[in-house]
């Protein structure tokens, strides 16, 4: 979710009906966050990291228990 305009710099604030034409040769300028559309953070990389040493894990017991 966007901030307010009025926490926003004045910089980077947007009306809802701005749009830049694809004829005027210029591309919009949309702040970080806004174009992200998404949530930084949540501890997402340790979640995958725990994740993926989990199933090596896994992997090398099976390979020890039928191959060993």
């Amino acid at each position: 979710m966007a901030p307010p305009n009025d926490k926003v710099a004045p910089e980077e604030r947007i009306a809802p009906g701005d749009s830049i034409s694809p004829e005027s040769g210029q591309r919009p300028v949309v702040p970080t966050t806004r174009a992200r559309q998404g949530v930084t953070g949540h501890n997402v990389r340790y979640v995958l990291g725990f994740g993926i040493v989990g199933i090596v894990v896994a992997f090398v017991v099976v390979y020890i228990v039928y191959f060993a």
